[in-house]
């Protein structure tokens, strides 16, 4: 009876590591997956797609009004 109590303890133990293990690998590879997409995301794009992004914007329905003017103008 003692043996199988042992044996039940040493299962549990090795049961625990396993569960500690693996708990601890998927946060290493969750944050090991995180931190290469982190430095792709820095490495392969500046973030400036234009100068005067700004002013572009503020312009935006004149440039519009701008190409539906020459669309009509075009097609007559």
């Amino acid at each position: 009876m003692m043996k199988d109590a042992q044996t039940l303890q040493q299962a549990n133990k090795k049961s625990g590591r396993r569960a500690l293990f693996y708990l601890l690998a998927f946060f290493v590879i969750f944050a090991s997956v995180d931190a290469f997409f982190v430095y792709k995301a820095l490495s392969t794009h500046t973030g400036v797609v234009a100068e005067n992004a700004y002013e572009i914007g503020l312009n935006y329905n004149d440039v519009i009004a701008e190409a539906k003017k020459q669309k009509l103008n075009g097609s007559q």
